[in-house]
């Protein structure tokens, strides 16, 4: 629950492996990940240079590799990092074990969205495979986010620390 140590963890785990590639990824429709450094919103994301994010190495400007820009799931769709350090929002969480998007951006047009949930769910399959040798999953430590931080640790996530 620890953002700046997945960041360590995934400098420490590739360096000196220039070829490799690893980054920040988020949801589009979470409301709370920038009070946590994690900047998500589309004013931001739709100018992210996407080329080069996913393919330039570590010390260029564009880079995922300097861990300060996040791609969201459809930056990512149909591409894949390393290691992708999924920062979990408040848009697909548990509450009274199920799932709710309560927490969720809401659509521009509304009416042509059939199912909210789907999409969210939809997301999260997206944002969990991007990342070929595992994910880091960076979860707010929020009381919103509780419920969601047991449920990944009863599945099976190890955290990176005890807490």
């Amino acid at each position: 629950r620890n953002l700046e140590q997945g960041k360590q963890y995934l400098r420490d785990r590739y360096q000196g492996e220039l070829s490799r590639r690893y980054g920040v990824i988020a949801s589009s429709r979470d409301k709370i990940l920038s009070q946590y450094g994690i900047v998500n919103d589309y004013a931001v994301t739709s100018r992210l240079p996407k080329g080069p994010w996913f393919a330039e190495g570590p010390g260029h400007p564009d880079s995922c590799t300097n861990l300060e820009t996040v791609a969201t799931e459809f930056d990512a769709q149909g591409l894949e990092l390393d290691q992708s350090l999924l920062a979990w929002g408040g848009d697909f969480v548990r509450k009274n074990s199920g799932w709710s998007i309560f927490g969720a951006r809401e659509y521009r047009d509304q009416d042509s969205v059939k199912d909210p949930f789907e999409l969210r769910r939809n997301s999260y399959r997206v944002l969990l495979t991007r990342g070929r040798d595992g994910s880091i999953i960076f979860v707010p430590k929020a009381e919103a986010l509780d419920e969601t931080y047991q449920y990944l640790i009863d599945a099976g996530v190890v955290p990176l620390e005890s807490e």
